[in-house]
């Protein structure tokens, strides 16, 4: 009994400190945008992407450089898992709270996501091993939404003035909160959960997922709280290309580059096609500039809970 209190008690201080480097992050990376004069959506897309995709890079890395065989399965079911997780976890949770709009994204960014989900998807559904040539295609798509976050419109928003202070150390500082924060969750949960006698298999694709999605969620509603919801918006996006093109794709690189096969046989067709769905939605939501309506948040959040129960 006295070590399952200490590993909650290690759960919700990670949990404390995901809020608080959430709450730094949405911070410093408006001061950055209004300094230099970006769009919210570009800092979302990036800076906010990037700190709050931490976890899944620690992870999918980890599995590709010292385990071996690599777990690639680990791989694909943490990137699958947290894709889902954002998607109707994350966005669900968030469209029941607030109102989520999607009017700040534009198209291009959108293609992006439409280019690089399905693209995955058409791969990881049509090869048992991925080879050097889907690399190869990840990569160009990659060098692409680079280039399009380097020609990224500058902002145009009448209220954008010049921010007095920007601190890079506490930016940097919620970088590593979030790696952090999102081990600690991930390592204290994946343990106390197996001392209740769950299957790994189960811990893994639930609560690795959860917890790799766990810095999206809060950090989606810290910024609606400080009434910068696009960054957030943005952050669940770019973080759902993130995840594929600077997750997925180095750590391919790395397996193959070890002499390993990426293998892809244990993948299943119902996470694919949820995933599928579910981005489907939101492009959806996108171009038609529709909201995230209370209806459809419900619907979501309901269809992550039977996911998540079906695998028990």
């Amino acid at each position: 009994m006295p070590i399952i209190i200490y590993q909650l008690s290690l759960i919700f201080l990670s949990l404390g400190i995901l809020i608080v480097s959430a709450d730094q992050l949405i911070t410093q990376a408006d001061a950055i945008a209004r300094k230099f004069n970006f769009s919210q959506v570009l800092i979302g897309l990036t800076i906010v992407a990037f700190g709050t995709s931490a976890p899944e890079l620690m992870v999918s890395l980890s599995a590709a450089l010292f385990e071996t065989p690599p777990a690639s399965d680990a791989i694909i079911g943490n990137i699958i898992g947290s894709n889902i997780a954002n998607l109707l976890l994350v966005l669900g949770v968030a469209g029941l709270l607030y109102n989520v709009e999607f009017k700040s994204i534009d198209q291009k960014t959108i293609f992006y996501l439409l280019a690089v989900t399905f693209y995955f998807i058409l791969v990881l559904s049509t090869v048992s091993n991925i080879g050097w040539l889907h690399s190869i295609i990840f990569f160009i798509l990659l060098v692409f939404f680079i280039n399009h976050l380097a020609h990224f419109s500058v902002s145009t928003e009448s209220e954008i003035e010049q921010e007095k202070n920007i601190s890079y150390t506490k930016l940097l500082l919620s970088f590593v909160g979030f790696f952090i924060g999102g081990k600690l969750f991930l390592t204290e949960s994946l343990e106390f959960f197996s001392r209740l006698g769950l299957e790994h298999t189960v811990i893994g694709l639930t609560v690795l997922a959860i917890g790799t999605s766990l810095p999206e969620l809060i950090t989606l509603i810290v910024s609606a709280i400080k009434k910068k919801s696009a960054i957030g918006i943005a952050n669940i996006i770019g973080s759902n290309i993130m995840n594929i093109l600077f997750v997925f794709l180095p750590s391919l690189a790395i397996i193959q580059i070890r002499g390993f096969n990426f293998s892809t046989i244990n993948i299943q067709p119902t996470d694919l096609i949820i995933l599928s769905i579910g981005t489907s939605i939101i492009i959806i939501l996108s171009l038609t500039k529709k909201p995230l309506s209370k209806v459809i948040s419900f619907v979501f959040v309901l269809s992550y809970l039977i996911y998540i129960y079906r695998l028990f």
